[in-house]
């Protein structure tokens, strides 16, 4: 018998990924300061070979107990890949964690591992290596704003060279000063939209957030008509653009698992224990979903079932500004469409 939980998600059950996402949050620690990152880059909760293994048994179960195939795995940190650790040899328990999952799973599931990477180090060679010993490809962090200082980029841009090959997109968040430089141009972005695929991600109100990072829907109306016009390859415009294709929602509730650095599983996804000042108290299940939906009147919208809907937990930010009358991303289908 379906609860109600299940019940909505058999509701939506078109626009639930095919795929089964499995975030793994190692740990938090990290070698830079991104301005917008909700982390604490100096905590080293998980940060050794027998916290980082013990996230194995419970993935080993989720994956063998679900019925679905094909699974994605993004792995983070903090980063994962800075130099004092990869001296350390936390490469040597990256491959035991990855070697353990293979072995254990059932052999009829297809599991894709994803290192998410901000690229600044100096190690670059041993991870090169890595990614040759695993055939891994890994999501490279970059941002216009509030991420480099000039040494920092420097290293960036020498390591993207190196790592051109084990790229499988850029990862960028959308702030407000984000979207502020893109619209006045930045040619090194222009650099990696040329050779990599570009995806936007949402920006998490997390501990310590300033408000004036969130972009006001004016603002994102504003920066995703820029992205049809001059960045259509990007990740996020695919929706605005495919007339004749269908689309599953951005977010993957639904079909995910998370683990965080220690070992909890929060239901829905880790913003359900990151959010800072929601407006609905219960983050885990369908409930800030159903609240979207009705919001926006999205089951009587003609883009339904071509539209990637939002980061749900970002909509539930009490402090969002909410300018416009209409839906965000009807209005942008509505502009490609006058186009």
């Amino acid at each position: 018998m379906l609860n109600n939980e299940d019940f909505f998600y058999d509701v939506i059950k078109d626009k639930i990924i095919d795929y089964v996402e499995v975030v793994i949050l190692f740990f938090e620690h990290c070698n830079m300061s991104c301005v917008f990152c909700p982390q604490n880059h100096n905590d080293l909760l998980g940060a050794s070979k027998e916290e980082i293994l013990s996230k194995c048994p419970k993935i080993i179960e989720f994956i063998n107990n679900n019925p679905k195939k094909e699974f994605l795995m993004h792995i983070m940190g903090g980063e994962l890949f800075q130099d004092k650790f990869v001296k350390d040899g936390f490469l040597n328990y990256y491959q035991e964690f990855i070697d353990t999952i293979r072995s254990s799973v059932s052999q009829d599931k297809e599991i894709t591992f994803l290192f998410v990477t901000n690229l600044v180090y100096d190690c670059i060679d041993e991870v090169v290596n890595f990614c040759k010993k695993n055939n891994l490809k890994m999501n490279v962090s970059y941002d216009l704003a509030g991420r480099f200082n000039n040494e920092q980029f420097e290293i960036y841009k020498r390591n993207i060279e190196k790592f051109k090959e084990y790229i499988n997109i850029i990862s960028l968040v959308i702030t407000k000063q984000n979207i502020d430089k893109l619209l006045k141009g930045d040619s090194y972005f222009d650099y990696l939209y040329s050779n990599f695929i570009c995806d936007w991600d949402k920006l998490l109100p997390g501990k310590n957030f300033n408000d004036a990072l969130m972009p006001k829907q004016s603002e994102l109306f504003t920066f995703y008509k820029h992205l049809v016009d001059h960045y259509p390859k990007c990740n996020n415009v695919k929706y605005f653009l495919n007339k004749d294709k269908n689309y599953k929602m951005s977010c993957t509730r639904g079909s995910s698992f998370t683990i965080m650095n220690d070992n909890s599983t929060p239901k829905g996804c880790s913003g359900s224990v990151l959010l800072k000042d929601p407006k609905t108290q219960e983050l885990g299940g369908t409930k800030i979903i159903q609240l979207f939906l009705k919001e926006h009147d999205c089951f009587s919208c003609e883009y339904y079932n071509r539209c990637g809907f939002t980061c749900f937990i970002r909509n539930d930010y009490k402090n969002l500004v909410k300018d416009m009358d209409e839906c965000v991303f009807k209005e942008v289908f509505k502009y490609v469409e006058s186009k």
